[in-house]
């Protein structure tokens, strides 16, 4: 439903923009993009490693896109990989550029809704970071998940459930920290459409045969007729070197993630490495400082918007579904991956903030008013944004 333009000033033609504006704008950024912000791109040994996983001697966690690529009678090579990558990118730039237009229709004019489109596109926890960390799978699981939030919403029958049973086993099956990546949002999700007791129950039989799935895969994804040392060779007599690359060889720290690895073993791994970080230059800690400063403009935006929500309806299921935006967090204690959980979180919030956006009329004229109202505030994030680049290589910034 559309806001009165008389008790609304936030609609005034003076504070809308034209298309001529949007597309200087958008092509503006999409330079900067090309010429600063973008770098990376390129995939790395550890992640082409685990695009050489299949089922052809035996069943493999993070295994299905080498096996779909082998029963599609290709050869997996560092080219194809790429090629791979570049397509879950763009995949996820689509999806992404849906999620945040598609529920504003109509309010595409109005200032607090391009602020809010730059800031989610420029974010260092977007778009660029895909790009800057293209290598990892992550963006095939996001695409599911937004099909499986699709579904939820499109369909009203309890056999929906399947349906999104099948797609998140199939991305346990991609990488099983889907667990916390996107499950809770799916769930919740549902929740915040139906807080029904007969629905609440289907969603507690959908996590336990998600959680089952997800620890069978974990448990039975383990190699088991062969040791690292003969996995590994088996790997290099496969595919060996790519034209004497460094970067483009089979990693054995990659191969033994299939070989008994287990969630204390992942945290053992952890507090290793952050204990040698700590005795030498301490990066980490300096990263996180980083981190943050950078995040301060987007963590100022968004405690206005969930106070200004608070105040207003109190606390409510809006309040639970942004939290379980902050899922990816979770992986922390076994996963080293920081900034990449930060980045994952990043999008599940600023997507699930566009969604809350299409499903409630009064919370897309607060979001659009506060972007407004906090313009300078939007456009120190952007180009905080853009001078760090994406969150995995926020080393980068301040010139480390």
């Amino acid at each position: 439903m559309r806001l009165n333009n008389k008790k609304n000033i936030l609609f005034l033609k003076n504070k809308e923009v034209t298309t001529v504006q949007i597309t200087i704008l958008c092509i503006s950024v999409s330079l900067f993009f090309i010429v600063y912000g973008f770098y990376g791109g390129e995939l790395y040994s550890w992640e082409y490693t685990q695009f050489l996983f299949d089922y052809r001697d035996e069943f493999l966690k993070r295994g299905l896109v080498g096996e779909v690529i082998r029963q599609l009678g290709y050869q997996m090579s560092y080219d194809l990989a790429t090629k791979l990558s570049y397509g879950i990118f763009f995949g996820v730039c689509i999806a992404l550029l849906i999620v945040t237009i598609a529920p504003f229709k109509g309010y595409w004019r109005h200032i607090g809704f391009f602020g809010f489109f730059l800031f989610v596109f420029s974010h260092s926890g977007t778009i660029q970071h895909f790009y800057a960390d293209f290598q990892h799978m992550d963006g095939i699981n996001f695409v599911l998940a937004l099909l499986s939030l699709f579904l939820i919403y499109k369909i009203n029958k309890p056999y929906k459930y399947i349906f999104v049973y099948l797609l998140m086993a199939i991305a346990t099956l991609i990488h099983e920290a889907v667990l916390f990546m996107y499950i809770p949002l799916v769930l919740i999700f549902s929740f915040y459409l139906d807080s029904t007791k007969e629905n609440i129950l289907q969603l507690l039989c959908l996590l336990g045969a998600l959680l089952c799935t997800v620890y069978a895969v974990s448990i039975f994804g383990l190699a088991k007729n062969s040791t690292l040392e003969e996995h590994y060779t088996k790997l290099i007599s496969t595919y060996g070197i790519y034209e004497s690359e460094a970067n483009k060889e089979v990693y054995k720290d990659s191969v033994a993630v299939v070989h008994n690895r287990g969630l204390k073993d992942n945290a053992d791994l952890v507090l290793e490495r952050i204990a040698v970080d700590k005795n030498h230059n301490n990066a980490v800690k300096r990263n996180h400082i980083k981190l943050f400063i950078i995040l301060i403009p987007t963590f100022l935006i968004y405690i206005s918007l969930v106070s200004e929500e608070i105040k207003k309806h109190g606390k409510t299921k809006e309040l639970l579904l942004l939290l379980s935006a902050l899922s990816p967090l979770c992986l922390y204690p076994i996963g080293y991956d920081f900034f990449r959980w930060w980045a994952l979180a990043l999008t599940n919030l600023f997507t699930i903030t566009a969604l809350i956006a299409w499903l409630d009329n009064q919370f897309r004229a607060s979001l659009i008013s506060l972007f407004y109202r906090h313009q300078v505030i939007v456009f120190i994030a952007i180009f905080f944004s853009l001078k760090a680049g994406g969150i995995e290589h926020v080393a980068h910034f301040a010139g480390n």
